[in-house]
């Protein structure tokens, strides 16, 4: 499924989580996209420091579960894509992705990975800016199977996305 495709189920309701193991073009896409690296996130204050720099948290952020979801859950409505349009949604990309949350509680990333079903629906469903919320992995071709394992055992389906052909 191409990076659009994926944006466009996802914000309905489709699995927020795709995987991909090319370079994931957003440009056009209408959302905003910010980049984060798993091997800054292997822990689970890793995560929150890399979020709340990627996604601008306030300074009073808690770096803590529970702040973790207000602050996810309340991104800008008006932020604006590369190319100055009013964003649809949100997707932060996970480079080097297997390594994301890799020295974590196994309770700890399966809080992170089901909380983004959460996270989408809260944007979908918002009456005032509806948008949408998804999160790409990012990996090598020879860690994608294990990565998409680690992801269905936390309960989550991982949808393949690739913008060229011979994926």
């Amino acid at each position: 499924m191409t990076t659009a495709a994926f944006l466009r189920n996802a914000a309905r309701a489709g699995s927020p989580v795709g995987l991909c193991t090319s370079q994931v073009r957003t440009y056009g896409s209408e959302v905003v996209t910010r980049r984060i690296d798993g091997a800054a996130a292997r822990t689970l204050d890793g995560l929150f420091a890399a979020f709340a720099a990627a996604w601008d948290f306030p300074p009073h952020f808690g770096g803590n579960k529970d702040a973790f979801d207000d602050c996810i859950r309340d991104l800008s409505p008006h932020l604006r894509t590369p190319t100055g349009a009013p964003a649809t949604g949100y997707l932060t990309v996970v480079e080097n992705a297997p390594q994301l949350l890799a020295a974590a509680h196994d309770r700890d990333f399966r809080w992170f990975a089901t909380s983004l079903s959460f996270y989408r629906d809260s944007y979908r469903d918002d009456p005032d800016h509806p948008r949408g919320f998804t999160l790409v992995l990012v990996c090598p071709p020879a860690e994608a199977d294990a990565t998409r394992e680690r992801w269905a055992e936390a309960g989550v389906r991982v949808v393949t996305v690739h913008d060229r052909r011979g994926f």
